[in-house]
């Protein structure tokens, strides 16, 4: 099994449970990590035969910025099922979904986890 990992993917969309936030927007950190049955790239060295990075990043804006969500576990749920459906290679995915600016006073981040196994 190969993992791949897409690290800190930003993107800036409106969800949130505050209205504010769904009106003005926020930064989003996204990491997707993915387990990949790849053993048909000993035979070959195709994009074809393996998980496309941009394809993966592409899916995951779609997603972004195709509604408003009010829950990070919303969001990090549908990029797992997403990846899960799209990617044949991909048996499992692990996805954090990071909220850096959350409306709670002094902190780094919030962070919600989601793991989907094939």
């Amino acid at each position: 099994m190969t993992k791949i990992r897409i690290n800190n993917a930003r993107f800036y969309a409106f969800h949130g449970d505050n209205e504010y936030e769904r009106q003005f927007g926020n930064q989003f950190e996204v990491d997707i990590e993915m387990d990949c049955d790849l053993k048909e790239l000993d035979e070959t060295d195709k994009l074809s035969k393996t998980v496309d990075y941009l394809a993966v990043y592409n899916v995951v804006k779609e997603i972004f910025h195709r509604e408003k969500f009010y829950l990070l576990e919303t969001i990090s749920s549908r990029i797992c099922r997403a990846v899960i459906d799209k990617f044949t290679p991909v048996q499992k995915v692990t996805v954090n979904v990071r909220k850096p600016n959350a409306p709670l006073g002094i902190i780094d981040s919030v962070e919600v986890t989601n793991e989907l196994k094939r």
